[in-house]
């Protein structure tokens, strides 16, 4: 009889997550890709304790969780908000569904993002700024010699 209720609690809480992830699953990609910029701003951060030889502190990664949960659920409630307040709104002026949720993601992610970069910068002791504004100098240094040659 206690094997038989087991199952029964199993099977109602299966149902009950796979009727969150279905509910869900619009905002499952954006959901994907703020977790992997936060894992590879994580991995990045990592790399560069390594490379200038710091302590890798435990509490440091702790706060990785908690980035992931802020994020995820900031996501989850402007989507929420998106989809039942402001997509017919929005919908009358731009053709994207869950916009808002969108931008903020893509704030996110950028945010992300800076930090990766400084996280590469800092191992490296290179301004990746200042490489493309050289790069884009010697561009046109080229095209100037080739515009003589011409």
């Amino acid at each position: 009889m206690k094997y038989f209720i087991i199952i029964y609690i199993m099977k109602i809480l299966q149902s009950f997550l796979l009727s969150i992830v279905t509910f869900f699953s619009p905002v499952q990609g954006i959901l994907i890709a703020v977790g992997v910029t936060i894992m590879a701003d994580t991995i990045t951060g990592v790399y560069r304790c390594k490379k200038l030889k710091q302590p890798i502190v435990s509490k440091r990664l702790r706060q990785v969780a908690n980035k992931m949960a802020v994020y995820e659920a900031a996501v989850i409630l402007f989507w929420l908000m998106d989809h039942y307040l402001l997509s017919e709104f929005f919908k009358i002026w731009f053709s994207v569904d869950y916009f808002f949720t969108k931008i903020v993601a893509l704030v996110l992610i950028f945010t992300e993002m800076v930090s990766i970069k400084e996280n590469i910068e800092e191992a490296h002791s290179f301004s990746i700024a200042g490489m493309i504004r050289t790069l884009l100098k010697s561009g046109k240094e080229i095209k100037n010699d080739v515009n003589q040659i011409i």
